[in-house]
């Protein structure tokens, strides 16, 4: 009953998030969020299932990941090419229908998995990248600059109201059923969310490029201050993201060794998260953006610290609730950041070509820090001690990140275009 009672919960609050926005804005916002829940059903234990069908072999689960990466980039980028070939919409729901497929084959394959482990990566990174090349640009053309903040604060808020119920819900699932059966569960459940994404893609707003982007000439650009601070965030953004979704839940794994415990405390970071993203959307006035952002630098840079000396259930947990927060308000801010430094790059590129050039930067941060992690867990043989030592860089990351843009533009890029610099088209 009191499932029942929380599902009634999430879409009530599904339905009050979709009010807060306009019409075209509200059908990307449900399919973003649909991806979301389909992925917040299997991604909070995909690495902790891939660890088990491997006989907790982490390399697999590394290299798979670097692969997943790689692929994503190549096709984020592939969607420049193919947006002056055919439309945004197509592209979208080829993206969401390969997730769909990854998640297909693992149902498919189960047991006999192992020997395709890291070929999965392909599907997975394939989707991933048509997905969120396809969602930055939408966004960019259907929501206006002055609702972005509020845009993404809602998407994670939904994302984050799905992590209160699913997680919980997930890890009980797992340690009731015997074996892998309850990940399979799980998996079917989330091809049923990204389908229903993959219709409701029908009813936006449909688009083609003139012509092809010129994406890859971007990377050449020198001396530009807005190019500079994008190279920089979507490196931290990639760095930080990887490493805490690999690092952070196996982590959670090896001190509790208990998806249950794990899904619990997920969906207690979910509560806090979506109450601090409600927050945020009505509260977030852009004049406090380096404030706030320096405060959630400076607490997510001490929580990781103590969580790497005090390597403990304890401080996990204070760690999770920190975590459900601040990172929230951090993310909402950042990809905020993300579009507005690609509107104000100019140098004769559109905000749709830095776009699509940043996951270059990204992709660099995300494969860097696995790589990390495989170089550090060789030489240290010792997985605990690797976490410690990773955990130092993310929450490093965050302040690094911080003063070099702040230095560079600014956290109000608006004002750095007014008082310091004009940039030409």
């Amino acid at each position: 009953m009191v499932r029942v009672r929380k599902c009634f919960h999430l879409l009530a609050l599904f339905c009050y998030i979709i009010t807060q926005v306009k019409t075209q804005a509200k059908i990307l916002l449900s399919v973003a969020m649909l991806f979301s829940a389909g992925n917040s059903v299997a991604a909070t234990f995909i690495n902790v299932f891939l660890m088990r069908s491997t006989h907790n072999s982490i390399d697999l689960v590394i290299w798979q990941n670097i692969l997943n990466y790689f692929v994503l980039l190549v096709a984020f980028v592939s969607g420049s090419f193919l947006l002056s070939k055919i439309s945004i919409s197509v592209i979208f729901r080829i993206g969401i229908a390969t997730n769909v497929l990854y998640y297909l084959i693992i149902l498919v394959l189960q047991s006999n998995l192992l020997s395709f482990v890291i070929p999965l990566g392909i599907f997975s990174g394939l989707g991933s990248g048509l997905y969120w090349f396809s969602l930055n640009l939408l966004i960019g053309n259907l929501v206006d600059s002055n609702n972005r903040p509020r845009f993404f604060s809602l998407q994670q808020m939904m994302a984050f109201a799905f992590g209160i119920v699913i997680p919980a819900l997930s890890g009980w699932l797992i340690v009731k059923m015997s074996g892998l059966t309850g990940y399979y569960v799980l998996f079917g459940l989330a091809i049923v969310l990204l389908g229903v994404g993959i219709l409701m893609v029908g009813k936006l707003e449909n688009f083609k490029a003139d012509q092809k982007m010129n994406v890859l000439k971007i990377l050449k650009v020198k001396k530009n201050p807005f190019w500079n601070a994008n190279i920089m965030l979507n490196i931290s953004m990639g760095f930080k993201g990887v490493l805490n979704s690999l690092v952070f839940i196996l982590f959670a794994y090896l001190l509790f060794n208990n998806e249950s415990v794990i899904g619990n405390l997920t969906s207690l970071q979910a509560t806090l998260s979506v109450i601090s993203s409600f927050v945020f959307a009505k509260l977030f006035l852009t004049k406090y953006t380096r404030k706030l952002y320096f405060l959630i630098s400076f607490f997510s840079f001490i929580a990781y610290l103590f969580l790497a000396i005090f390597a403990s259930p304890i401080m996990l947990i204070i760690a999770f609730v920190i975590f459900g927060i601040t990172q929230s308000w951090g993310s909402a801010i950042a990809n905020s950041m993300n579009y507005q430094f690609s509107e104000f790059g100019a140098r004769g590129f559109t905000r749709d070509e830095y776009i699509v050039a940043s996951e270059f930067p990204m992709a660099f941060g995300r494969i860097g820090g696995l790589l990390i992690v495989f170089l550090l867990e060789q030489v240290l043989s010792s997985i605990e001690l690797t976490y410690r030592i990773v955990f130092i860089l993310i929450g490093s990351m965050w302040l690094v990140e911080f003063f070099m843009i702040d230095h560079g533009v600014g956290w109000k890029s608006e004002e750095f275009v007014r008082t310091k610099i004009e940039i030409k088209s």
